[in-house]
């Protein structure tokens, strides 16, 4: 078994407990107070980021531009999210844990782009 599907059931697996649990928090406890507006920005943030690399906006920019911002960019946004979703954590359990997973998934797709940009 290959790396790359192993790296596809890790998300899978990722991706239902950031559904799952979060679902579960708000059926046994209610939604909880409203997210801090420092985790709902850099969710924002970072969605922002996911939409503009896959809207092809980071071709556009000239090489050495776009080498200088984007993962600089994607690696302090998951810094800041993980921060972010540890201090959500207290204040509202069912929104850190989908940030917590989407800044994970985004670090890890970081990390391969960063792997992929040195072959």
């Amino acid at each position: 078994m290959g790396i790359s599907v192993i790296v596809l059931i890790f998300f899978v697996i990722v991706g239902i407990i950031m559904v799952v649990v979060p679902s579960l928090i708000v059926k046994k406890q209610g939604r909880g107070p409203f997210p801090y507006k420092r985790s709902l920005s850099i969710g924002v943030l970072l969605l922002v980021h996911w939409v503009l690399w896959l809207s092809g906006f980071y071709a556009l920019l000239p090489v050495r531009v776009a080498d200088a911002i984007f993962l600089p960019v994607w690696f302090v946004l998951c810094a800041f999210g993980a921060v972010f979703a540890g201090l959500e954590f207290k204040n509202n359990a069912a929104f850190a844990i989908p940030l917590a997973g989407f800044t994970f998934v985004s670090f890890v797709f970081a990390l391969f782009m960063e792997g992929l940009s040195q072959m």
